[in-house]
C-alpha cells in the first residue's frame, strides 16, 4: 500500500495593484486602494504615505490641512458646523466633510447640542452650529456666551428652567460680526475638502491617464491605441 501525501495547502495571495505613473513610467505598487482612500479620508495624504507615495503624502497633506486650517482661521473657527434644521441646512459640510478627521468635530457638537445636554460637547462652542430663535440650550452654555460673545446679551434668552431658550438669530450676527470674511472662509475649507476628494481618487485608482488613439494610413491596417503620458 502506498504512502498518501498529505494535501497541499494552498497559499494566500494578497491582492496588489499597480499603476502606472504618468511622469516616467515607473509602476506604482497601490497596495490595497480602499484602505487607501478611507486613509486618505481620514487623513489627507495618508493613504499616499501607506502606498510608499511619500513627496505626493506630504504635499497633499500639508495643503489641504493648510487650506482648511487658513478658512478656520478666516472665520473665527465658525464657518465648519453641522446643521441638518429645515430652516439651517449647512450643505457647505458635505464637502468640508471631504478633509475627514479634522470636520469630524462639526458632528460631535451638533449631536451634542441637539441632544439632552442642550451644549456643545466642548462648552468653548469649536464648530457648534448657531442657534436659531427659539432653541433651548443649557444655563451654563447661555451664560458663557453672555459673557464671551459681544453679540449676545442677557435679554437674549428667554428663562425657561431648568434650561433657557434663544430669542435671536446668532448666524445674523456671525455674518454682521465677519462679514465677507464668513464666506472668505468657508470658500476655503470646501476648497480643502474638495481637494481631498480628487486625492482620495488618486490613492484609489492611481494617478489619472488618457488614451491617444492615434489614426493611422490604410496600408497600416487598425489604429492602435497609445497612452499618453498626462495626468
Amino acid at each position: 500500500m502506498g504512502k498518501r501525501t498529505p494535501p497541499v495547502t494552498p497559499v494566500s495571495i494578497q491582492r496588489r495593484i499597480v499603476a502606472v505613473s504618468p511622469d516616467d513610467g515607473a509602476a506604482i505598487d497601490l497596495r490595497q486602494p480602499e484602505v487607501a482612500a478611507v486613509l486618505a479620508w481620514l487623513v489627507p495624504g495618508l493613504g499616499h504615505l501607506y502606498q510608499g507615495r511619500t513627496r505626493k503624502g506630504v504635499l497633499f497633506m500639508t495643503v489641504v490641512l493648510t487650506t482648511f486650517v487658513v478658512g478656520l482661521w478666516l472665520g473665527n473657527g465658525r464657518v465648519v458646523y453641522a446643521s441638518w434644521r429645515p430652516h439651517d441646512t449647512r450643505w457647505w459640510f458635505a464637502c468640508q466633510a471631504g478633509v475627514g478627521v479634522a470636520a469630524l468635530p462639526a458632528v460631535v457638537q451638533a449631536m451634542a447640542i441637539n441632544g439632552p445636554s442642550r451644549e456643545p460637547f466642548w462648552v468653548a462652542g469649536w464648530m457648534t452650529p448657531p442657534l436659531h430663535e427659539g432653541q433651548l440650550v443649557s444655563r451654563r452654555y447661555a451664560e458663557r456666551l453672555i459673557q464671551t460673545d459681544p453679540y449676545i446679551e442677557a435679554d437674549d434668552f428667554w428663562d425657561r428652567p431648568p434650561v433657557k431658550q434663544f430669542r435671536a438669530d446668532q448666524l445674523s450676527m456671525w455674518h454682521h460680526e465677519l462679514g465677507r470674511f464668513f464666506e472668505l472662509g468657508t470658500l476655503y475649507t470646501v476648497l480643502a475638502g474638495m481637494f481631498n476628494m480628487l486625492i482620495i481618487y488618486d490613492a484609489w485608482a492611481g494617478p489619472m491617464r488618457v488614451v491617444d488613439r492615434t489614426p493611422v494610413s490604410a496600408d497600416d491596417g487598425e489604429a492602435t491605441a497609445t497612452p499618453a503620458q498626462a495626468e
